[in-house]
């Protein structure tokens, strides 16, 4: 399988040790990256066109910070570590990454491009966070994702589906954390990509009115 490359942007010296990252007091901020998976550009055709829009979030994980939930479903953030962005531009660069090449599609845009395209995918990221047992644990990674496909002549929702990956940090330190966090969306964002194909397949409109 594909994975999602983690690639980290050190402002200052690493966290050190396990036992920092749920409270720790050191002041090192350091920005972690999701970036897209390498995947090999295949030929377009003349097939419909897709806009990406911005992903929805509640408040929780409208923001650079890492979520995490501690025992009794407490939510919080890691201390010292941020996204690289807000969490919705993250998700939206990968889906634009892996949707682009993707040759299902003749071109693929985010929110940003003004192109008039054929349909829109709209994403709600519903989880997205570290999930602790235990206080020193390693923590499950869990991702979960709502889908909608709607055609943008009529605003006709060709389909909703739903997405949920699990994973588990090999140890309780934020490199092992950050990695289960790659694999998980890594999962998530081509299962995003299988089921926007099959929707677009099992379609019984055709693109344009």
């Amino acid at each position: 399988m594909r994975r999602l490359r983690c690639l980290l942007i050190a402002l200052l010296p690493a966290l050190p040790g396990c036992s920092g990252l749920l409270h720790s007091t050191a002041p090192a901020l350091q920005l972690y990256v999701l970036a897209p998976p390498e995947v090999v550009a295949a030929p377009h055709g003349s097939g419909p066109t897709l806009r990406i829009a911005r992903p929805l979030s509640g408040p929780a994980l409208n923001t650079d910070r890492i979520a995490l939930l501690r025992p009794g479903n407490r939510l919080d953030y890691y201390a010292g570590s941020r996204w690289s962005a807000a969490l919705p531009e993250l998700v939206s660069d990968l889906e634009l990454t892996v949707l682009r090449n993707d040759p299902t599609w003749s071109a693929v845009a985010d929110d940003r491009s003004t192109f008039n395209a054929d349909y829109m995918l709209q994403t709600s990221i519903d989880r997205f966070a570290a999930e602790y047992a235990s206080e020193s644990g390693p923590p499950d990674v869990r991702v979960e994702l709502h889908c909608l496909l709607i055609r943008r002549s009529d605003g006709m929702l060709v389909g909703s589906f739903a997405i949920t990956e699990k994973g588990v940090a090999k140890e309780n330190r934020m490199s092992s954390v950050i990695a289960a966090f790659a694999a998980v969306a890594d999962q998530a964002i081509i299962a995003l990509q299988a089921q926007s194909d099959q929707l677009l397949r099992s379609a019984k409109f055709p693109t344009t009115p």
